[in-house]
Order: structure tokens, then sequence, then C-alpha cells
């Protein structure tokens, strides 16, 4: 592994991140398995419902119309979701109907397991357990699980792949050797290396 080369690359990423979006960092910062203890119905909602729609589009797009999709979908109270039967307005906001049947689904099975229950067998079962939600795959269940503090852990998307792949490293040992360095979480590093590539990419930073 290339790590001089590595690290020198990551304090470029995180100076880029602490002056552009040190909100992010500081949200990253705070996640912790209390998140998880604590986490309450809407809170994962609204965590699982931002995942399904950021899945492929750029964050912006969907930061800028999520506070709507959050109206839309009945600002995730679970009950009033359970309830349900339209994705017209969902629709208006984003149209994308496979996102908002995915995720309308999912908040319905939620519902139906009771979310204590549907906690408790989160718990259990790990991250893998995630997948029984629409819309939530191999990747994505990385990046909800990451989000409510269930695991401290990468989500191993296109461009961390990358940048293992730029130092001769796996992800695993790179994120490693990142949160050693630099007494961090993998959360937060996976945060600051996802912000810094989605906006800058990896060229010309060897």
């Amino acid at each position: 592994m290339k790590t001089v080369k590595l690290q020198k690359f990551f304090e470029k990423a995180m100076k880029y991140c602490e002056k552009e979006f040190p909100e992010e960092i500081e949200w990253a910062k705070e996640i912790s398995p209390n998140t998880f203890k604590y986490l309450k119905s809407k809170s994962f909602l609204s965590e699982y419902c931002w995942v399904v729609y950021a899945s492929g589009f750029k964050v912006a797009i969907i930061k800028s119309k999520f506070p709507e999709l959050k109206i839309a979908f009945k600002n995730f109270n679970i009950d009033a979701l359970s309830r349900m039967r339209s994705i017209k307005q969902a629709l208006k906001i984003f149209n994308n109907e496979n996102k908002a049947n995915c995720f309308l689904k999912g908040s319905k099975f939620i519902s139906a397991e009771g979310f204590s229950n549907f906690k408790k067998d989160l718990n259990s079962n790990g991250v893998d357990y995630l997948e029984k939600l629409p819309g939530i795959g191999p990747i994505t269940k990385f990046h909800l699980a990451k989000n409510i503090g269930l695991v401290d852990i990468e989500k191993p998307d296109i461009w961390i792949v990358r940048v293992a792949k730029e130092y001769n490293s796996t992800v695993t040992e790179a994120v490693d050797f990142l949160c050693e360095k630099n007494k961090l979480s993998r959360h937060v590093v996976d945060v600051i290396l996802w912000r810094y590539l989605a906006d800058n990419g990896l060229e010309n930073n060897g």
C-alpha cells in the first residue's frame, strides 16, 4: 500500500471537506452506537428514504428535493405511511416510480412488523437484514447501516474502490490505515472520501 501518498490524498480531501462541508463532518462524528440505541421510526425512515433516493443520483439534487419528499411521505410518520395508497404526490417531487414504490413498500413492511420488532431483528441479524427492505442492496445496506449507527463501517462504493486501487490497497486495508492514522471512525473517513471524490474525482490527485 502506498501509505504516504494515501495519507497525503486524504489530508487534501479532509481540508476540502472542513472548508466546504464542515456540517457533514460534524454529523458523521456524532454517529455512534447510541444513535442506533435511541433510534426512532421517523429517524430511521428518513435515513431509509434518503439512501433509496440518493442511490444513483447526485446528492445535491436529492438534498434540494428531500424536504418536499418528506412531506409527500407523511413526514415519515409510520402509521400514516402504513395507510398511504398512492405515490402520486411523491412523483410530483421526484419522478421515479421505482424509488417511490420501494420506499413505501419498505415502510409498510416495517409498520407490519412493528418498528420495535424490526429494530430488534436488525440488531440481532446485522447489516444483511437491511436487504429485506425494497431499494436496499449489497452496497446501499452499508450506507444505511452506517448512517443509523448500526455499525461503524464504510460503504464500498465505486469511489472508495477506486481510491483503494489507486494506492495499491483493498478497501478494508485503506480505511483501516486512515482510521488509525487520523484517529477517526470508519464512517467519518467514508464521508470525507465520498464527498471529496464525488465533487472532484480522483484524476490528478495521486
